[in-house]
């Protein structure tokens, strides 16, 4: 009967300093959530692939339609009409629940490819007000992107 009396007692102690006041907001990443103008960019979009730079500090994701994944299977690089891609960058932030680990934190861009009558390209920075008008560097970016392989998972 002690036995019975001491683990219910444990139970109950460690239930109790286990429950947290703060739960509903504490564990939302609010800053790598997407600007409500954005969030309608990826709907219905696979994710394809995700990566991780070290050197740069960012986590990555690309985003794509069903012909943008039917076109990566095949391993073909020529972009179809009708493809899309959206490459979202976040820098990295320590998280503060699992010591040592890495989480998104502050969105710095947001990309988006479309293959229509042509290759349009269209870079977001910041919180997803500010549009990056076409550079030189846009073909070439283009590229890196459309040579990205999906990730195979089990």
């Amino acid at each position: 009967m002690k036995t019975i009396i001491y683990f219910a007692t444990l139970l109950f102690l460690f239930t109790v300093f286990s429950c947290s006041k703060d739960s509903g907001e504490k564990g939302i990443n609010k800053d790598a959530s997407l600007p409500e103008a954005l969030m309608d960019k990826v709907s219905g979009l696979k994710v394809i692939n995700s990566s991780i730079n070290t050197k740069r500090h960012t986590t990555s994701l690309l985003y794509g339609n069903q012909k943008a994944v039917d076109r990566i299977k095949t391993n073909s690089l020529n972009m179809q009409r009708g493809e899309k891609f959206v490459w979202i960058t976040w820098s990295q932030q320590p998280d503060p629940n699992w010591f040592g680990a890495y989480i998104p934190g502050k969105l710095l861009s947001f990309e988006i490819i479309e293959s229509k009558e042509t290759i349009e390209y269209q870079k977001i920075t910041g919180n997803g007000t500010q549009v990056k008008e076409d550079s030189i560097d846009n073909r070439r970016r283009i590229q890196v992107l459309l040579q990205q392989k999906m990730n195979v998972t089990p």
